[in-house]
């Protein structure tokens, strides 16, 4: 029997199962954003290469802290819920597969007066969206919450989906299964430029002395306080700020289990975020205007005298037994736009570049959710995110 000499064509199923060669894409940035898009690259089997210029983890940039508030009932408003809903997942999830609690499900509290337009916001968001949120009056909060002081007019609000993230374990824990899907990470490399190309980008980084320089065909920016270094103009865009925290000798009173994280709205300086004692102390976040940061690279540590007694006044007035004066004091930074929210997007004079950035004080929570956002971005073109609020061309 004669063959035929003719290749046999390949079946549509065949042609379908072709596996579409990845990108590779360059990371600037392994911290609160840079450690979750390596992990979702990675695990999407796409080759990504992160550079952070000092060790994954540290507290200099924007997941300084110790811990941060996680909330559904949110008072930026209801458009994050499903963004908050999805985040909520997440952190469960990385959490079971680092095998650590990265986020501890103690809830959220909601303290203030009635007219506070933050307050009225989460009883909103909470009444449309359906949400697990508890209202207490002010004898249920003596009977499980005695640590507070309550004013007559103040509404309070427990968020059960809410809780605390450890921010230092959460980049450490997220990078590692980054690193174990296959992701490279270097530390102590900074990069100095990511010039666009005909094919990708080039990635100019130094160790010390030495310069280097890869080729990628995409990277993603997201340096944190840095980002107006990496991305100059978003200078304009981007401001750096300093933040003042405040820890108080406390106790296992003041604990996740019995203290669940929150933040204040009673008038006047009344008005603060607070943080059970994970170890450290109660952390206290006074809500006054920030100074400016001009160089992230020299953050000022030295922290004005009248600070001090303005948060011990506001903790005697909102709270119950602690010392007349924090134990610790130290500055911290992150970045914001002018509207409050955060900038994902690519960069239009380098449009191999996308930016993530400016998330004013409320993008860690948010991080694996975005991240999503950027990898569908950098790999479609699109994402189902709804992320428009982002948009880099808004602040055009």
């Amino acid at each position: 029997m004669l063959r035929s000499s003719r290749k046999r064509l390949p079946t549509p199923a065949e042609t379908v199962m072709k596996p579409r060669q990845q990108p590779r894409v360059a990371v600037i940035g392994v911290g609160t954003m840079g450690s979750q898009v390596l992990h979702r690259l990675a695990t999407s089997g796409v080759s990504a290469t992160g550079f952070e210029q000092f060790d994954v983890g540290h507290e200099r940039g924007a997941a300084g802290g110790e811990t941060r508030i996680f909330r559904v009932a949110y008072k930026e408003g209801g458009s994050y819920v499903p963004l908050l809903r999805e985040a909520r997942r997440a952190w469960d999830r990385l959490g079971a597969q680092a095998g650590v609690r990265l986020l501890d499900p103690c809830g959220a509290l909601t303290i203030g007066s009635a007219q506070d337009p933050d307050v009225r916001t989460v009883v909103d968001v909470s009444e449309e969206w359906g949400l697990d949120v508890e209202r207490l009056d002010h004898r249920q909060v003596a009977r499980r919450f005695p640590q507070h002081q309550l004013f007559d007019d103040d509404v309070v609000l427990l968020d059960r989906q809410g809780g605390l993230l450890y921010p230092h374990r959460a980049v450490a824990e997220t990078a590692l299964l980054a690193q174990k899907a296959g992701a490279l990470i270097h530390t102590g490399h900074t990069v100095v430029d990511v010039v666009d190309t005909d094919t990708g980008v080039a990635v100019h980084h130094r160790r010390g002395d030495e310069v280097k320089v890869e080729k990628f065909d995409q990277a993603v920016v997201c340096t944190g306080p840095w980002i107006t270094r990496s991305v100059p103009r978003l200078a304009r865009e981007v401001e750096i700020r300093r933040a003042v925290l405040c820890w108080f000798d406390a106790g296992p009173g003041w604990a996740p289990e019995h203290f669940p994280v929150g933040i204040r709205r009673s008038g006047g300086e009344n008005t603060f975020s607070f943080f059970p004692d994970v170890g450290g102390g109660l952390k206290i976040n006074l809500h006054v205007p920030k100074s400016v940061v001009d160089d992230p690279d020299r953050l000022d540590p030295v922290v004005e005298p009248e600070y001090v007694p303005r948060v011990s006044a506001a903790v005697s007035r909102c709270l119950n037994g602690l010392p007349a004066r924090p134990a610790v004091v130290r500055t911290f930074m992150e970045g914001y736009t002018a509207d409050n929210h955060g900038i994902i997007g690519r960069d239009p004079e380098r449009p191999n570049v996308l930016i993530m950035g400016g998330f004013s004080g409320h993008g860690f929570k948010l991080a694996p959710v975005f991240a999503r956002s950027a990898v569908d971005l950098l790999l479609t073109g699109r994402t189902d995110v709804p992320i428009d609020h982002l948009s880099l061309s808004r602040l055009a």
